[in-house]
């Protein structure tokens, strides 16, 4: 089959401008443009674009001013997308790579969030527990002035009632046993170690009981009546009310 020569000449100009085009149209981006770009994509939630945007800079312009903050956007993105796994290995590559960075500071603290927000709702291993409280202490050594004071208050307040409801619910496993000895010594525990948690009034209801079943009456009621004046728990204040009418003489 022969082809026409006009037909072959058309052909060939339609390759040869299609190869120029592409030639012309290849554009290297810098540095500050892929940050603001990844800037744009985080602020606009598009966390999946900007990590791979970010990533790009930390590994194709590692000396660049830029390596730093996309380091720490990095494991930032990570952290708005609740990804706390992914966001801990780059917040603490960004710690031990970066230590001058402006944005230190709220790193070390978002690894400290992260940590906690990986416990398991039932805390059976403390140990992300201990981690973030360890995070929380080098936080404020470095940082004596930070303004996460408030923020931080409230985390510590968060992991001492994960503590006290573990023990807590331990305490009451043991009272559900019949083992009134072994219970006291949790509920006890969580009163002397943590007495500004929501899990104190539990406790104490818990004891009252164990006073009352060990026939040690007035000691039951007297704790009853301390529930009915400080507990704010309306269930916990109904709960004191009846076994007070059931130990009034008939």
């Amino acid at each position: 089959m022969r082809i026409d020569k006009k037909i072959f000449y058309v052909l060939l100009i339609v390759v040869l401008l299609s190869c120029a085009k592409q030639q012309t149209i290849t554009i290297t981006s810098t540095p500050e443009q892929d940050f603001n770009q990844a800037l744009e994509l985080l602020q606009a939630k598009k966390y999946n674009k900007a990590i791979e945007t970010f990533q790009n800079i930390v590994f194709n312009y590692p000396g660049s001013s830029y390596a730093a903050d996309a380091q720490f956007y990095l494991a930032d993105a990570y952290y708005s997308k609740k990804d706390y796994q992914s966001a801990i290995a780059e917040f603490e590559f960004f710690i031990n790579s970066f230590a001058g960075n402006q944005n230190l500071e709220e790193a070390y603290y978002k690894r400290a969030v992260a940590y906690y927000n990986i416990v398991p709702a039932i805390v059976k291993d403390q140990t992300m527990l201990s981690k973030t409280l360890e995070i929380l202490d080098e936080l404020e050594e470095r940082f004596p002035n930070t303004h996460y004071k408030e923020e931080i208050t409230q985390l510590r307040q968060k992991i001492a009632d994960r503590w006290a409801e573990k023990s807590y619910n331990t305490g009451e496993l043991y009272f559900k046993g019949g083992e009134y000895g072994a219970s006291r010594v949790y509920f006890d525990f969580v009163l002397n170690e943590y007495p500004q948690t929501k899990w104190t009034n539990n406790c104490k209801f818990y004891i009252a009981q164990i006073y009352e079943k060990t026939d040690s009456l007035a000691q039951a009621e007297s704790l009853y009546h301390i529930l009915l004046s400080d507990s704010t728990d309306v269930k916990i204040r109904k709960l004191a009310q009846e076994h007070l009418t059931k130990l009034k003489p008939k």
